[in-house]
């Protein structure tokens, strides 16, 4: 299952008050491996569903993997 996709169903079983499947939540638990655009919807899902972070600390391991992804960002001149 795709981080986007897992997202998306993770939101969609939230919407109609049932429990995500198994998985969602395996998939939810590879994160760390996630690319940025996937680790920012997941940040910005939590904001509507918090029961997202299924981990303590999930939110600061987050910043620091997108903090990574900044590091890589090059600045240039033109």
């Amino acid at each position: 299952m795709t981080p986007t996709r897992t997202i998306q169903s993770f939101i969609d079983a939230k919407k109609e008050n049932q429990s995500p499947s198994e998985e969602v939540w395996n998939s939810l638990k590879g994160y760390r491996k996630w690319n940025e655009p996937e680790l920012i919807g997941l940040r910005n899902a939590s904001g509507y569903y918090p029961d997202i972070y299924f981990e303590t600390g999930m939110d600061e391991t987050i910043s620091k993997l997108l903090a990574k992804f900044q590091e890589r960002i090059v600045p240039h001149k033109f």
